[in-house]
């Protein structure tokens, strides 16, 4: 009698206990499948990856407003920032609402800075013409050197903004509509800027200086040309001007190349 009741008792636990083991189981499986062990599909979606991987200093235009009808602000937050800004460090640009930096330069005179916005300047420090961006009318970077100036120490009056043909009249014209390319030329309008011999631009190979070029020419001349025309790291696609052609492109980069220990 007693040896069935034994028995029947640890038939019951045995039950009780696999019961239970069960049950956990069960509960930690739900448990692993509802906590982190998950990708969140937002954060993969093509437009967020190209978001996290794109290059500093990579600048963007389009915001609907027509050419030659941008206000200096604009220009200022799409382009001039970029250098201009007031926490950034590119050597010898002066920073908005860094009154000490911008005195001396203001002291020239309005018209004096717009012509340097406009055509460039190459002194102690290099800034290329209409920042990079080729689009940009006469009129469209003298407001923006108006916006720069009067939020640091100045009290310049920008050109009013005209609407239709008038405005758009002033825009200069694409470098990629150039009848040849000329690498010297595209040089000295854009590249400059970060890759003059005197640039204290970081990560940027300058010219003249064969050892900062040699590993790179060690590339070939095809990945230094697709580098320039897509972008590579910190440098933006065509240096930032959309509208260099891809001939213009080339020919910058066989320029700087062959000043500086290369035979492209």
């Amino acid at each position: 009698m007693n040896t069935t009741n034994n028995i029947k008792g640890s038939a019951a636990i045995t039950f009780i206990g696999g019961l239970l083991v069960l049950l956990i189981t069960l509960f930690l499986l739900v448990k692993l499948a509802t906590t982190g062990y998950y990708s969140n599909v937002s954060d993969m979606q093509p437009s967020a990856v190209e978001t996290r991987i794109q290059p500093t200093g990579r600048l963007t235009m389009g915001d609907g407003t027509p050419v030659g009808e941008r206000e200096g602000k604009q220009v200022f937050d799409k382009v001039c920032i970029q250098c201009h800004g007031a926490d950034k460090n590119v050597a010898f640009a002066p920073k908005v609402t860094h009154n000490d930096e911008w005195s001396a330069r203001i002291a020239k005179g309005f018209d004096t800075l717009v012509a340097h916005a406009i055509n460039g300047f190459n002194g102690v420090g290099q800034m290329p013409a209409r920042g990079g961006d080729s689009t940009l009318t006469d009129d469209e970077v003298a407001r923006a050197v108006a916006y720069m100036t009067n939020q640091s120490g100045g009290n310049f009056t920008a050109p009013a903004v005209q609407k239709g043909d008038a405005a758009a009249s002033g825009a200069s014209a694409p470098a990629g509509q150039s009848a040849a390319a000329n690498g010297e030329a595209v040089f000295n309008k854009l590249c400059i800027a970060c890759h003059a011999a005197n640039s204290a631009f970081p990560n940027s190979p300058k010219i003249t200086h064969n050892d900062e070029w040699a590993p790179r020419l060690a590339q070939g001349r095809a990945t230094l040309v697709q580098h320039a025309i897509q972008g590579f790291k910190t440098m933006p696609a065509r240096g930032g001007d959309a509208n260099l052609s891809d001939a213009d492109v080339e020919a910058a980069v066989v320029y700087m190349a062959n000043q500086s220990g290369g035979k492209l």
